[in-house]
């Protein structure tokens, strides 16, 4: 595991929230993942991530609105610090873990 950068989910009871913009995960101006609905809350954990690792970088922008089920929670881990504590947010999020956790994987 690496320890700069730790991304995961955790279950949370349901919530029905409107989402109104897309991210899109890029690694070295590389896109990795995405685009998917988000919520606009999304920005908070761009702002984790990018805080944690620079390399990354998760962009929202603006989309039509539409209304979608939040089951997860995300955190973001650096270095022992936790700089996103349980953001809600949709299961669709375990792609960027996912993506994330490929990248610094192959990385070693």
């Amino acid at each position: 595991m690496n320890n700069k950068l730790h991304v995961w989910l955790d279950e949370k009871p349901h919530s029905v929230e409107g989402h109104t913009a897309q991210c899109t995960l890029f690694f070295k101006d590389r896109q990795v993942w995405g685009p998917v609905s988000c919520h606009n809350n999304t920005k908070q954990l761009s702002d984790a991530i990018q805080k944690a690792d620079d390399r990354f970088a998760l962009t929202v922008e603006p989309k039509s609105k539409s209304i979608e089920g939040h089951t997860r929670y995300i955190s973001v881990k650096s270095h022992g610090t936790v700089l996103l504590d349980k953001l809600s947010t949709h299961d669709n999020m375990k792609g960027l873990v996912t993506a994330i956790e490929a990248i610094l994987a192959a990385l070693g």
